[in-house]
C-alpha cells in the first residue's frame, strides 16, 4: 500500500503533474510549433525572393497583432470563463460565452479596417524607407482581412481549450499550417496555376487560414454539442450584454498585457527597422529562431490558464498551484536545451535561411545574427517563466495586477531603446540589452505574485454559480 501510494503522488503521476500536464500540452506544443515553422516558412521563402520581403513581412506581421492585441487577449480570456463554468459544473453557460467572444471579434473588425491609414502611419514616424513601407503596408493590409477570423478564432477555440480538450485545436492548427505553407508555395512563387504574387501571397495564404481556421472550430463545436447536448450552443447564439460586459470586465485587464508586450515589442522592431538593413535583417531572423522555441512554451500557458481555472472553479488552489509548479519544471527543460543549440550549433539553424541566398550578403548577416541568438539564450528560460506565472494569473483572472505591472514596465523597452539611439548613438546590442533586461524584471514580478497567493481567491464566474467549499 506504501509503494502504490507513493508512486501515486509522484511528480509524474499525481494529479495536475507531469502527465497531466504534458498530455494537454503536448498536442499544444505540436500545434504552436506548427505554427512557429509555418512563420519560418513564410519568411524563409520571402528570404528567397527578396530579404527585404521577409523584413516588410515581420514588421507587417507585428503592427498586425499590435492593432489585434487588445480584442485577441479579451476573447482568449474566454477561455478563463469556459475553465471555470467547466470545473464548477455550469455546462450550460459555456455555449453563450464562446459566442459572445465571437461577436465582439465581428464587432472589431470594422474598426480596424477603418483605422488602417493611422496604423500605417506608424512605419514613417520611424523612419523607414518608401520602398520598405510600400511592401509592408501591402503585407499588413491582406492580413487586416482576415482581423475577424484570428480575433474570433480564440473564443471559438476556448470551447475546447477550457474543456480540456486540446487535441481539437492540434488537429485544427496542423491542417491550416499545412495549408498555409501550400498556399504560401504557391502563390509567392506562383505554383499550380497561381501567379507569382511574391510578398502578398505570403498575406493572402495566411488571410485564407484564418477563416478556414475558425470556420472549422465552429463546424465542430455544433458537432459536439449535437452529440453532447448540453453546452446551449444555439440558444447561447443571442448577444448577451451582460455577460460580453463580465468578459469586458476580466478580459480589458488581462489585454493590457498582450497589447502593451505585443506593442511596445512593436516599436523596439520598428526601432531596429530604421538601423541599417543587416541589422534589421539579423534581428528578423534572430526573433525568428526565437518563435521556434518559445511559441511551444505558449501551448504550455495555455495548458496553465486552463488548468488553473478548472481547479479554482473546482475550490482546489492547492491543485492550481501544483499545474503551475509543474510547468515550470518543464520549461527549464525545455528551454535548456534550446539555449545550448543557440550557443553551441547557431549554424545548423541559420543555414536554412542561406540557402538560395547570396553567400557574400548573407554573411554580412550571418555574424550578427550568431550575437543575437547569444542573448536569446539568456534570456530564454526567464521569458518561458515570466509566461507561464502570468499565464497562471490569467487563469485565475487576477487582471487588475497585471494591468498596472504592464503598464508601468512595459513602455521601458522601446522608451530605452530611443533614448540610447537617438542620444547616445549606443546601436544594436544596447537594443538587445534592454529587451534582456526587462525579461528579467517580468520573470521576477509575476514570479513573486505567484508566490504571494492572492491570486487563489478571485473567481470570474458569477457568484451564484461558484462551487461551494
Amino acid at each position: 500500500m506504501i509503494i502504490l501510494k507513493l508512486k501515486e503522488e509522484s511528480w509524474w503521476s499525481r494529479s495536475c503533474g507531469g502527465f497531466d500536464v504534458l498530455r494537454q500540452a503536448i498536442p499544444l506544443i505540436i500545434s504552436s510549433g506548427s505554427i512557429s515553422l509555418m512563420n519560418f516558412t513564410d519568411r524563409m521563402f520571402l528570404m528567397w525572393c527578396n530579404p527585404d520581403y521577409m523584413t516588410a513581412s515581420m514588421q507587417g506581421l507585428m503592427l498586425f497583432l499590435s492593432a489585434v492585441s487588445i480584442p485577441v487577449a479579451i476573447t482568449f480570456f474566454v477561455t478563463t470563463f469556459v475553465s471555470q463554468y467547466a470545473g464548477s459544473g455550469n455546462h450550460n453557460r459555456i455555449g453563450a460565452v464562446v459566442w459572445q467572444g465571437v461577436w465582439i471579434g465581428f464587432a472589431i473588425m470594422p474598426l480596424l479596417l477603418f483605422l488602417e491609414p493611422y496604423l500605417i502611419y506608424f512605419f514613417v514616424i520611424f523612419g523607414h524607407e518608401p520602398e520598405l513601407i510600400a511592401m509592408e503596408k501591402i503585407y499588413f493590409d491582406y492580413l487586416l482581412w482576415g482581423a475577424a477570423a484570428t480575433i474570433s478564432g480564440e473564443a471559438a477555440a476556448a470551447f475546447f481549450r477550457g474543456r480540456g480538450k486540446m487535441q481539437i485545436e492540434m488537429y485544427n492548427n496542423l491542417f491550416c499550417v499545412a495549408l498555409n505553407i501550400f498556399l504560401d508555395y504557391c502563390m509567392i512563387f506562383g505554383k499550380c496555376g497561381f501567379p507569382a504574387w511574391g510578398l502578398a501571397g505570403a498575406a493572402i495564404a495566411t488571410m485564407i487560414s484564418q477563416w478556414a481556421r475558425f470556420i472549422i472550430y465552429i463546424a465542430i463545436i455544433f458537432w459536439t454539442d449535437a452529440s453532447e447536448k448540453h453546452y446551449n450552443i444555439l440558444g447561447g447564439m443571442k448577444p448577451d450584454f451582460k455577460l460580453i460586459g463580465r468578459i469586458l470586465y476580466y478580459g480589458v485587464p488581462s489585454s493590457s498585457y498582450s497589447f502593451m508586450d505585443m506593442a511596445t515589442f512593436t516599436l523596439f522592431i520598428m526601432i531596429i527597422g530604421g538601423l541599417d538593413e543587416t541589422a534589421r535583417n539579423a534581428t528578423t531572423i534572430a526573433f525568428t529562431m526565437n518563435s521556434m522555441t518559445f511559441i511551444p512554451m505558449v501551448g504550455i500557458g495555455i495548458v496553465v490558464t486552463s488548468m488553473v481555472g478548472n481547479q479554482l472553479g473546482a475550490n482546489r488552489p492547492d491543485l492550481a498551484r501544483r499545474a503551475t509548479n509543474t510547468a515550470f519544471v518543464i520549461a527549464c527543460v525545455y528551454t535548456g536545451f534550446f539555449a545550448i543549440i543557440f550557443i553551441a550549433a547557431p549554424d545548423l539553424l541559420l543555414s536554412m535561411f542561406a540557402m538560395f541566398s547570396e553567400a557574400e550578403e548573407f554573411e554580412k548577416i550571418r555574424g550578427l545574427a550568431v550575437i543575437l541568438l547569444r542573448f536569446i539564450a539568456l534570456y530564454i528560460f526567464f521569458d518561458s517563466c515570466a509566461y507561464i506565472a502570468g499565464s497562471t494569473l490569467r487563469g485565475a483572472g487576477d487582471t487588475i495586477f497585471v494591468m498596472r505591472f504592464v503598464f508601468i514596465v512595459s513602455p521601458l523597452l522601446p522608451l530605452l531603446c530611443y533614448i540610447g539611439i537617438n542620444y547616445f548613438e549606443l546601436g544594436l546590442m544596447w537594443c538587445w540589452s534592454v529587451i534582456t533586461a526587462i525579461v528579467f524584471v517580468y520573470f521576477a514580478i509575476f514570479t513573486l505574485r505567484f508566490i504571494s497567493k492572492k491570486w487563489e481567491s478571485i473567481r470570474v464566474i458569477e457568484k451564484e454559480l461558484q462551487k461551494e467549499e
